[in-house]
Parts: C-alpha cells; structure tokens; sequence
C-alpha cells in the first residue's frame, strides 16, 4: 500500500508543469483560444450569446473587451487582477464546475506579470 501511494505521488508530481518550461505563447489571442475560451467561454457562462457578468471569452475581440472595459486584467499585476482572482476565491471560484488547469492558471498569470501582451488600454483597440 505505502508503495502504490508513493508511486501515485511521484507521477502527480512528475505531470505538474514549471511555468518556465512552458513554452506556449504569451499573448492575447493565445490565452483567449487556448485557456479562456474552452474554459470561461462556453455557451452557458461567459459566451458571446450568454455574457454573464457582462462577460464573453469566446472570442479574442469579446476577450479583450471584456478584460478592458470590465478592468478585470492589470498589466503586470495578476495578485490585482480580478481575472486572476476568480479562479481561485473560496466562494464563486469560477469555472463553477472545476477549477481551471494550473498550468494554464500559470499560464494566465505569466500573461498578465509580463504585461498582458496585445491587450490595448482602450476597447476600441482591441483586435
């Protein structure tokens, strides 16, 4: 028992992703395709046809204007970003159903640390 135990430990742990090994882009159309869209976005919650909260992460241009006009990504900042928050808040977590990846959470927040890439600071800029 305390074998298959430690042999469950040892490839949780091996599956874990470093954030600095990940090597997908770091950038606006990226994070909405990849992350935010397959797990914010879907038709009940946080879609174009939905908006929940005056939300959508279905599109990048939906993505990008909701993270500007809601001001829910501070550049640099993913401890004071509410997008960051979210995902890990003790009631409301969101996505209700499951928490998100780590590694794309990590991946969100390497995002928003370095500068949210491609988010402008006006919606009507957003691509």
């Amino acid at each position: 028992m305390h074998r298959t135990f430690v042999a469950a430990a040892l490839l949780l742990a091996a599956c874990g992703v470093d954030p600095s090994e990940d090597d997908r882009p770091r950038t606006l159309h990226y994070i909405t395709s990849a992350v935010l869209k397959p797990t914010c976005g879907n038709a009940q919650c946080h879609s174009s046809f939905r908006q929940i909260k005056n939300r959508a992460y279905d599109t990048v241009r939906r993505a990008c204007e909701s993270m500007v006009e809601q001001g829910d990504v501070i550049p640099g900042d993913p401890d004071g970003s509410f997008l960051d928050q979210v995902l890990v808040r003790a009631i409301d977590r969101m996505p209700y159903d499951q928490p998100m990846a780590d590694v794309d959470r990590a991946l969100l927040r390497d995002w928003i640390m370095i500068g949210a890439p491609g988010l402008p600071v006006d919606a009507e800029d957003c691509p």
